[in-house]
């Protein structure tokens, strides 16, 4: 089961945010580059040539290639058809996966090998694919919750109680949950708020009614960093549930989205609870001074369980592992 949250979460990205409730518009087959609604076909011979082939195609069949150890020439492009994913996971949504929310042009691919066929969702240069598959997954939302918060904090499921399960109407299709450069359709959302607990420290996670869409809920950092020379408008926003959620607002929302399991090490993983447990909330400013030519916006906010403050270093140690989080995020 680790190794499927691993592999889902990798997909994603993210966090589930928010987003719009409108279905993909699925738009018609390509006819300025595919003579027939079915591709290819006995009336197009040669259309199924790779010089015919869009980006798309080529990484679909790789993809296909890779999962079967078959070589791409014994796999038959069927038909493709021009999609705008809702979200960033291409319309394949799956219960404890999160998904960063925008429209994603892209394609819908039917490939076919040894008499079977198979589904591929795809952006629009490829770069991104994922393959649909038919495999459920079983057990409760609530299970689910405990699976992913073990994994992404490395906890024993045995150390991990449900102590609040609430059914509830959230204002927006946000799941409630507000996040930088995130717009929000104003959307009435059935779901449930479930609580998990760990050695007294409480983890909250907003839930869409079929269990499909997850949005953790209790923040521990924000970092944003605007302006400058080159123009930055970036932002991190993480979890103290281990979710970690990134935007690149230039020149349009670019989320992504990833946790600590796949992000930390160790030793930053101690460092940042240690600050979680030592300060309360922290707000930082480390921006150039108002009137400063391309002036950098260079912000951070911790929201700590404990009461300290934060020394210089600290602060300067904050935002450094602020940044190289960020950095590993979208690399």
């Amino acid at each position: 089961m680790k190794r499927y949250l691993l592999v889902n979460l990798l997909l994603t990205l993210i966090l589930t945010a928010c987003a719009a409730e409108a279905r993909p518009t699925e738009q018609g087959p390509l006819h300025d580059s595919y003579p027939n609604d079915s591709y290819p076909n006995g009336d197009s011979p040669s259309s199924d040539t790779p010089a015919n082939w869009i980006p798309a195609h080529a990484s679909a069949i790789s993809a296909l290639s890779a999962t079967l150890n078959l070589p791409p020439e014994q796999i038959t492009l069927i038909s493709t058809e021009a999609v705008e994913w809702r979200d960033g996971c291409l319309g394949i949504q799956k219960m404890g996966v999160m998904c960063t929310q925008a429209i994603v042009p892209g394609y819908k691919i039917i490939l076919e090998a040894n008499s079977k066929q198979y589904e591929f969702h795809t952006n629009k240069d490829g770069s991104q694919v994922i393959q649909v598959e038919s495999a459920a997954v079983t057990g409760s939302v609530e299970e689910m919750m405990i699976k992913q918060l073990a994994f992404n904090l490395e906890l024993k499921e045995s150390d991990i109680s449900v102590v609040g399960i609430s059914e509830v109407e959230f204002a927006d299709a946000c799941l409630g949950v507000a996040m930088q450069n995130v717009m929000c359709a104003q959307v009435v959302t059935p779901g449930k708020i479930v609580v998990l607990e760990v050695d007294g420290v409480q983890y909250e996670y907003h839930i869409s009614y079929d269990g499909a869409r997850v949005q953790p809920a209790t923040l521990a950092l924000i970092w944003t960093r605007e302006g400058g020379i080159a123009g930055f408008c970036d932002s991190l926003t993480v979890f103290l549930s281990g979710e970690v959620y990134g935007n690149q607002c230039r020149p349009q929302p670019n989320g992504t989205a990833g946790t600590f399991a796949n992000l930390l090490s160790a030793t930053e993983r101690r460092q940042f609870d240690a600050w979680i447990n030592k300060f309360g909330q922290v707000n930082l400013d480390a921006s150039n001074p108002e009137g400063v030519a391309d002036r950098m916006v260079l912000e951070l906010v911790l929201y700590g369980n404990g009461a300290g403050k934060p020394n210089k270093a600290e602060e300067t140690a904050m935002f450094t592992w602020a940044q190289d989080l960020y950095q590993k995020l979208y690399s």
